[in-house]
């Protein structure tokens, strides 16, 4: 096949991931063919926010973490996905109950199932991630939390992973911060010997709120 012919037909998909790259900011970001349909423009977020848990009010920090992965673009519908891997560390939760007479404290470890998905459309990001929530080095007591409440490290999990979609509008994803938030429910816990119930009674249920702010990694 000559030269001419061959840049014929690949003319429209290089043109499609042109257009794509220029509308998405992308022009001077190497990239790299993800299949013959798909091209990849890798993406780095630093990731810090805070989760409030509805039944209690109480807010828990999270991060500094991480988000790094790609941008996939489709180079025959110009369509726009995310695929990235999260990565958060432990946060402590200090949970205070009957106007403060009683409170509990604890490590708090959110491990995702799977890579953070999500789309990229009119200027609208949306996201969805699954990850197991982990307590343990449960403390409690009146006004100061100084009874230690036994877990095994590694048990004391949500009986199922919670799931998270997260959306932020008017993105331009290569000019962060970009802050995402959506609400989620948080399952039962099990294998937290005589704190499951009360994990449950304290914190589990739905429209907890989730907002993460991603700006460039350093």
């Amino acid at each position: 096949m000559s030269a001419v012919a061959r840049t014929r037909r690949t003319g429209p998909r290089r043109l499609a991931v042109l257009t794509a790259a220029t509308a998405l900011g992308l022009s001077t970001i190497a990239v790299a063919p993800a299949s013959a349909d798909e091209v990849e423009f890798p993406v780095s977020y630093q990731v810090s926010g805070s989760t409030t848990v509805k039944k209690t009010g109480s807010t828990m920090r999270l991060g500094p973490g991480s988000l790094d992965g790609a941008l996939i673009v489709n180079t025959d519908t110009n369509a726009v996905s995310l695929k990235a891997n999260l990565k958060l560390p432990d946060a402590q939760a200090d949970i205070s109950l009957l106007a403060g007479l009683f409170r509990v404290k604890a490590k708090v470890r959110i491990t995702p199932t799977g890579p953070v998905t999500g789309t990229l459309a009119d200027g609208t990001l949306t996201t969805h991630a699954t990850a197991n929530m982990e307590i343990s080095n449960i403390w409690a007591g009146p006004i100061v939390p100084i009874f230690p409440l036994p877990t095994v490290p590694g048990s004391c999990k949500t009986v199922k992973p919670i799931e998270m979609n997260l959306t932020a509008k008017n993105v331009d994803i290569f000019n962060p911060p970009i802050k995402v938030s959506g609400s989620y429910t948080i399952p039962e816990f099990t294998n937290c010997f005589i704190a499951d119930v009360a994990l449950g009674a304290m914190v589990s249920g739905p429209d907890n709120a989730l907002t993460l702010e991603m700006n460039a990694a350093s």
